[in-house]
Order: C-alpha cells, then sequence, then structure tokens
C-alpha cells in the first residue's frame, strides 16, 4: 500500500526526538556482537575438536611408529618416526641425496696416475680390481641373496689367508666365523632386498715397498628390503620396508692381478643381533625396532666416525637409517 509521504516524515521525525533511540542502538549492538561470538566460539570447538582428533591419532597413546593419518598426509611429509614403505623407501635418509642411477657408477675409483714404478695403466687394472671385488662382495645378487659369493672370492689370491677363513666362516659360520665380516648377506626365505641399493665412498692408492700397489676403500652400502613374506602393507600397494646401513673399510695389495687382503672393519646398523651367528643380516622392521632398549647407539653416517668405534659384531642400535 503506497504511504503517505507527510506521514512518513512525521514518523522520521518521532524516531530522531525519540529519548530511547540511542538505548536501543546499543541494545541492537550488543545482540550481534554476542551471535558473532557465538559463531566464533562455535567454530573454535570445531577447530580444537579436530586439533585435539589429529593429536590422539598420531600421539597420546598411539605408537609413535603407527601411521593412523597415514591417509591425510602425502608420504613424503610423514615424520621419523612413521616407517618407510616402498613408496619412498629412502624417506629421511642421507641415502637418498645419493647417485640413484646404480651402484656401480657410485663406486667409481680415483683418477690413475703413475706412482712408483707403477704406469697409470697398472694403478688404473689394480683400482679396477678392488673397486670391483667391493662390490662383487656388497651388491651382487648370489651374495645379496645368501649364496656363495664365487665371484668375490675368485678375485682373491690364492694363497691369501683371508680367503681361507672366509670359506670356513662361509662353510660353517659361528663364533669367531662371520661371513658377515667381508660379505653382506641376508637369507632370502627372510627377507627381499629391493633393487635401488645405494652406496657412496671413496679408494685411496700408494706403491708399498715392493713395487706394488696398495688400495685404501671406505664405502657405505644402504639397503632397503622387505620380508620375504608377511609384510605389513601400510597404505594400499605400500609395503613397509626397513633400512640397513654398511660401511666397509679395507686395505687391499693387489698382484698379478689378484688381491691379498689387508686390515679391514665394518659395520651393520640395524641388525637383531640376538639372531646372529649363521651368518645373515636380519633387519629389524619398525615395530620390532621400537621394542629395542639396549645396545650401543650410533649414527652410521656420522663424517669422518672411524669404525673402531663401532667394534666388529657389535649390537648397533642406530640413530637414523
Amino acid at each position: 500500500m503506497p504511504v503517505d509521504a507527510a506521514e512518513f516524515a512525521a514518523r522520521l521525525r518521532a524516531e530522531q526526538n525519540d529519548p530511547d533511540r540511542e538505548k536501543r542502538f546499543r541494545q541492537d549492538r550488543t545482540r550481534r556482537r554476542r551471535k558473532i561470538q557465538l559463531w566464533a566460539g562455535a567454530g573454535a570447538v570445531v577447530a580444537g575438536g579436530f586439533a585435539f582428533w589429529l593429536f590422539s591419532v598420531t600421539d597420546g597413546e598411539r605408537p609413535a611408529n603407527e601411521p593412523f593419518a597415514a591417509g591425510l598426509l602425502e608420504e613424503s611429509m610423514w615424520p621419523d618416526a612413521w616407517p618407510y614403505t616402498t613408496g619412498l623407501p629412502f624417506r629421511g635418509s642421507p641415502a637418498a641425496r645419493w647417485d640413484r642411477t646404480d651402484v656401480a657408477s657410485s663406486m667409481l675409483p680415483p683418477q690413475a696416475e703413475p706412482v712408483g714404478k707403477l704406469s697409470a695403466q697398472q694403478v688404473a687394472a689394480g683400482l679396477e680390481t678392488v673397486r670391483e671385488f667391493v662390490r662383487e662382495a656388497n651388491v651382487s645378487d648370489e651374495v645379496l641373496l645368501g649364496e656363495h659369493p664365487e665371484g668375490a672370492l675368485a678375485l682373491l689370491a690364492p694363497g691369501d689367508p683371508v680367503r681361507r677363513e672366509m670359506e670356513a666362516a662361509l662353510s660353517r659360520p659361528g663364533q669367531g666365523r662371520d661371513p658377515l665380516a667381508m660379505f653382506t648377506r641376508f637369507d632370502p626365505d627372510e627377507i627381499v632386498v629391493m633393487e635401488d641399493t645405494r652406496a657412496e665412498g671413496s679408494m685411496t692408492y700408494e706403491a708399498t715397498p715392493a713395487g706394488e700397489l696398495l688400495v685404501h676403500a671406505d664405502y657405505t652400502f644402504v639397503y632397503a628390503v622387505l620380508k620375504a613374506e608377511g609384510g605389513w602393507e601400510v597404505r594400499p600397494g605400500r609395503e613397509e620396508v626397513a633400512r640397513v646401513v654398511v660401511r666397509r673399510q679395507l686395505s687391499a695389495t693387489v698382484r698379478k692381478g689378484k688381491i691379498v687382503l689387508g686390515p679391514s672393519a665394518y659395520m651393520i646398523a640395524n641388525d637383531a643381533c640376538p639372531a646372529a651367528g649363521d651368518g645373515f643380516i636380519h633387519p629389524l622392521f619398525s615395530k620390532e625396532a621400537a621394542k629395542v632398549k639396549a645396545g650401543k647407539r650410533f649414527d652410521p653416517y656420522a663424517a669422518g666416525t672411524p669404525l673402531a668405534d663401532a667394534p666388529d659384531g657389535a649390537c648397533l642400535v642406530p640413530t637414523r637409517t
């Protein structure tokens, strides 16, 4: 219905002259603020509830290594305490930054130069022999599958006493006879080694007083492994992975195309020591590793760490792999 202009003007004058006009405005503003505060409080309750849930699924009473919120996060964002999987087997490891092409390319010998009476060609041939031995002993299919390391043994001089010791250890592993002192071996009934093994290290060389080539090698290998049976599928299609770090230092004299081994030392991080004695590495997966309390804690990647700080055969609990 049309509003009379005079009536509308009179109404406006009445409202302006109303002594309670300011009071009603203040009451209206108060009601609006309270509504806003109520909505904000409800939002805070929802956000707080989500935060409590997120905390409860990743911490609190939940095991630190169990990814209850795995479906909500990209695997690259998972905390270090969560298990590694076949999706990103080297997540959080220094080895993730190492050469990814193949192990051989990570083990290139240094530039060969003449030394003593040896030519550069003789030095290059000797370095290649030692490099091949280290590769055969640590990343060849036969050694990783726990088979007899024919390729590595064939590179040792027939009269080398270390060769006889290793042959005895391979035939009858036990106290004082451990094939792991020279070879990286897994039980194929227990473990499957992923193809993407990482390696980093170096070799140096010099001439002996007898005019032979003496090579010093220091290499670290990192293996991503799965359980042969009964592995934990952390996410659909992504099985849990354990990592094993093996570092080896050795000296070898090259003699007539073969090598005679000198002093050597090794370190294996993430091996179930109570299961030792059969000549195989027995990796600990996340739930097993979480139960380990005793043992010397050791960083296998610590720069310049001498292996004397990690005695052969010691139970080492790695601070990281």
